[in-house]
């Protein structure tokens, strides 16, 4: 079985940074969000933080977005229709139907563009959109405890990803392809 990261490895970017983005340019009144996002996922990218640390910190942010369900509906929707041009189509091709996509990204982002993905095997970040509250953050070790939780029978052949984020994963998988701007190296 092969595992998948999502962002920056299938689509090419941080889509959750980039929906937010979105969001912002479509309600002014969240500008003042920007510098806490940027700020969040830079310390994200470089290993700054622990899992708990993240999920605080993303949740001082995400009530103030999640406020409107129509329009946060509305925006994934928009959103994907600008950015599905933003999938490798190079890492879609090598995802099979019985692989598994792990992703810190929110399910409500992710399930919009599901049958792109090639599977359905999604494990992504659940936040209660009424509360901005997250009930399981799909973050570093936690992508293998709810791997093994989901799959207790199945190994991790091949890891896909682009972060050290993902060391938990790297350590559990037989071989590891570190992916850089759509380009594929073997780690391990």
């Amino acid at each position: 079985m092969q595992v998948f990261d999502f962002d920056n490895t299938i689509y090419h970017g941080e889509s959750t940074f980039d929906f937010a983005m979105f969001v912002i340019k479509r309600k002014k009144s969240l500008l003042k969000y920007t510098p806490k996002i940027i700020k969040l996922l830079i310390k994200y990218k470089r290993c700054k933080m622990t899992e708990v640390e993240f999920q605080e910190e993303l949740e001082k942010f995400t009530s103030p977005f999640l406020q409107n369900k129509e329009f946060i509906k509305k925006s994934v929707q928009d959103f994907w229709l600008k950015n599905k041009r933003k999938l490798n189509s190079n890492m879609l091709d090598k995802i099979e139907k019985e692989d598994v996509i792990l992703t810190c990204s929110p399910s409500f982002l992710i399930k919009e563009i599901e049958p792109c993905l090639h599977t359905k095997n999604i494990i992504a970040t659940e936040i209660d959109i009424e509360k901005g509250k997250i009930h399981f953050l799909n973050f570093g070790k936690n992508k293998v405890k709810i791997f093994q939780k989901q799959f207790p029978k199945k190994k991790i052949q091949t890891v896909y990803t682009d972060s050290y984020n993902d060391q938990a994963l790297m350590d559990v998988a037989k071989s590891v392809y570190l992916v850089k701007k759509g380009n594929c190296t073997k780690i391990k």
